[in-house]
């Protein structure tokens, strides 16, 4: 990262500025100008308060739901919110890692799930299994960071993961995609502009509301609702 060209990163007088120098920083710089402010990235910020709104939409979903496994939505959504949140004001390589912690909340869920309705797992084991896998994906994200390899990769790791295990598990029973397909839709949309800010395919560093991975975060929020309503129609294996 050339760093001359964000030099709120590095000045002393700014806020974040000792947590940089001791745990480094990201592995990789969205488009916003970094800001001298104790929130350095407006828009990459406040886009994840979509999370939170997402959480109280799944909230009203789950009322009066007793599966565990599905009110956890709720939960997953809020710590991929703050994760990120935090992440963005900072700027910072050890909340970057904080980040991963909360993407793999959801993403690790899916998996998981998609394991029990293959049998693989049994339903009452998914939390013991859901901590230990979390902190392992986490532990691992710092290592091949330190590496200076691409950690964004572990993420479509996963992805590709959720994708095989759903295939199989829709082998084994009958099951309708319309919510998958969406979620679908909705995170390739997401990464579409996720990237277009990464590769500087377009960027507005100065523009503070709209930038292209804050609007990942929109979309991505959208598609983690979406994704429970495709779980819904397997309540009873989540019992």
């Amino acid at each position: 990262m050339d760093v001359s060209q964000y030099p709120a990163l590095m000045d002393p007088q700014c806020p974040w500025v000792p947590l940089r120098e001791w745990g480094g920083l990201p592995n990789v710089k969205w488009c916003e100008q970094t800001l001298c402010a104790v929130v350095a990235e407006p828009a990459n910020t406040w886009s994840n308060l979509a999370f939170f709104f997402g959480a109280l939409l799944l909230w009203q979903l789950n009322r009066g739901e007793t599966s565990r496994t599905l009110k956890f939505w709720v939960t997953a959504s809020i710590w991929v919110g703050f994760t990120s949140l935090v992440y963005h004001a900072t700027v910072t390589f050890v909340l970057q890692v904080f980040d991963f912690f909360g993407m793999y909340f959801y993403f690790v869920l899916l998996v998981l799930l998609n394991l029990i309705r293959l049998g693989r797992i049994a339903k009452e084991k998914l939390f013991v299994f859901l901590w230990p896998t979390i902190a392992g994906f986490t532990a691992f994200t710092v290592v091949v960071a330190k590496l200076n390899l691409p950690v964004q990769a572990i993420v479509g790791f996963l992805l590709l993961c959720v994708l095989a295990t759903e295939a199989l598990a829709s082998r084994a029973e009958p099951s309708k995609h319309g919510w998958f397909f969406l979620t679908l839709g909705l995170i390739g949309i997401a990464a579409a502009f996720s990237v277009s800010d990464a590769s500087r395919a377009w960027c507005d560093p100065e523009n503070h509301v709209f930038q292209g991975h804050a609007i990942w975060h929109c979309f991505s929020a959208t598609a983690l609702c979406a994704s429970l309503m495709h779980y819904r129609q397997f309540r009873a294996k989540f019992i």
